[in-house]
């Protein structure tokens, strides 16, 4: 019988497919499952940690060195528990991601009703703005907390690209600012 994925493997999967990363290595030690990705030819390491009450400072220094090992550009941890204050506060700081455990495990983007996203390059950017003659704050804004712009990998100043379809309009493309 096939093993079910966890819900931090679920959500895992949904970062990996829609950041477009490979995953060159999977490993799994006790109650934390490492990923080594690649994206564009720069290197990331994530880190699903599970069974914690708390995700500490110390699990965030863990990955950094893993991340300075391995030359990677960045590290992204996944729990289904609660980070400290002083994780969430030096977590950028040492260039790691943490991702909220409010993150649906489920693919967001299969829903009828949620249109296709797509972060935008910087080429793509410049061309939207210069086609709309308009500065990227002008567009409409979604969060960078907003489950999507976390799962798309969207920081502040990114734009990113909804399509949907529709029975009377066809196609339907609009932009959003991250802020």
């Amino acid at each position: 019988m096939p093993r079910k994925d966890t819900d931090i493997e679920k959500r895992a999967k949904l970062i990996i497919k829609y950041r477009k990363m490979r995953v060159r290595k999977r490993e799994k030690n006790e109650d934390i499952i490492k990923y080594s990705l690649l994206k564009d030819d720069k290197k990331y390491v994530m880190q699903c940690i599970s069974n914690q009450r708390n995700v500490g400072i110390a699990y965030v220094r863990d990955l950094r060195d893993i991340v300075g090992e391995a030359d990677a550009e960045g590290g992204i941890i996944l729990t289904d528990s609660k980070y400290t204050w002083s994780a969430r506060h030096n977590a950028p700081r040492l260039n790691i991601e943490l991702i909220p455990r409010t993150i649906p495990t489920f693919d967001i983007f299969r829903h009828k009703l949620v249109p296709s996203g797509e972060l935008l390059s910087k080429e793509e950017k410049d061309a939207v703005v210069e086609k709309y003659h308009a500065k990227p704050y002008q567009f409409p804004w979604m969060k960078s907390k907003d489950p999507i712009s976390i799962i798309l990998g969207a920081k502040s100043g990114d734009i990113v690209r909804f399509t949907s379809e529709s029975r009377t309009a066809g196609t339907s493309v609009s932009y959003r600012y991250v802020s």
